[in-house]
């Protein structure tokens, strides 16, 4: 998927059974691709393929838990403003808010969390792998949007979805967990490289 010089949004649960060091969002082995990656328990890079090129969002010690689902969205607009938010499930009863991150660097005009992204991507081709390791656990419900954002990137907190996501108009990429190689939104050719298991394991 190419994300671009323009809006997209990337989003999903992710549970972790591991460690926080160097785990992949979403990661790529293309020329000015985007590898967002965990790079430890509190900081997203997003590493641009090639280098020269890594924004990152912090949310604070300890942020990114293992054996909890958390939300992760990463959300950049038409104005080319992007931040990112973290919320963490709790029970099938209480809507999950997600908070924006609390710092960031490496792109232009920050302030708090936001900052502007000015990056045109190129394909990122890989879901729960990357050239430092796997993602260790689970992922459901990533959508990726692209030519548009689904969330407003000056908000301090979104709520996580509590029902199974749905294609969007401008959706490229919909992983509902039905089947390894099955992209909802009817977009991607998705190829296992056999390390990848189905599992019953959802968020809700």
């Amino acid at each position: 998927m190419t994300l671009a010089g323009g809006a997209f949004t990337i989003e999903g649960w992710y549970y972790n059974t591991g460690n926080q060091t160097n785990r992949p969002i979403l990661a790529t082995d293309q020329s000015l691709g985007m590898s967002a990656h965990m790079s430890d328990n509190a900081t997203v890079v997003l590493d641009r393929y090639g280098g020269g090129y890594a924004p990152f969002y912090s949310f604070g010690a300890n942020a990114f838990k293992t054996n909890q689902w958390q939300y992760i969205v990463i959300n950049r607009n038409a104005s080319l403003l992007e931040t990112m938010w973290l919320g963490t499930f709790v029970d099938t009863s209480s809507l999950v808010t997600c908070a924006r991150a609390t710092s960031c660097g490496g792109g232009t005009g920050v302030s708090g969390g936001t900052q502007t992204d000015s990056q045109s991507w190129g394909n990122s081709n890989w879901v729960g792998r990357f050239y430092a390791g796997y993602w260790p656990g689970f992922i459901t419900n990533l959508r990726i949007t692209i030519g548009t954002a689904v969330y407003d990137s000056n908000s301090s907190t979104i709520t996580a979805p509590s029902v199974p996501l749905t294609s969007l108009a401008n959706t490229k990429y919909l992983m509902l967990g039905a089947a390894v190689t099955t992209d909802t939104s009817g977009t991607q050719t998705v190829t296992n490289n056999n390390t990848v298991i189905q599992s019953s394991t959802k968020p809700f």
